[in-house]
């Protein structure tokens, strides 16, 4: 199974609250979506130590795969948007980003936001916080 850390998971990682280690098999990747780099750094150069988070987010990429928002992901995000929609269940536009991505790839979601992941169909997710 091959997993996708979200923003909040990724945060956890980064202030030392999980060991990822604990939850998949020596050698396995790793992965993040190109959405959660994007939060990651919005947060790190927002916060009083912009230099130190960076560092510390550095880290964190040169250890994960970073998913891309690319052609497949962007119309599987544009489906799930118009179908969630039409529901009246629409999440924000990251989190719908981030959904289309790791259903275009197959993965499992790692997130604590189930709130914003649930009502998305077909979306693995599980937690490890």
């Amino acid at each position: 199974m091959s997993f996708v850390l979200d923003t909040d998971h990724c945060v956890a990682v980064l202030r030392g609250r999980l060991d990822v280690n604990r939850f998949v098999e020596p050698g396995a990747m790793l992965y993040i979506t190109a959405i959660t780099v994007s939060e990651l750094i919005y947060g790190a150069h927002k916060s009083d130590r912009p230099e130190v988070h960076m560092a510390a987010i550095d880290e964190l990429l040169a250890a994960v795969v970073v998913l891309p928002f690319d052609t497949s992901a962007a119309r599987q995000t544009g489906q799930l948007k118009d179908g969630l929609r039409r529901a009246g269940l629409l999440p924000g536009e990251a989190d719908l980003q981030i959904a289309g991505i790791v259903l275009s790839y197959g993965h499992t979601l790692v997130t604590h936001n189930r709130r914003h992941f649930e009502r998305v169909p077909g979306l693995e997710l599980v937690d490890w916080l």
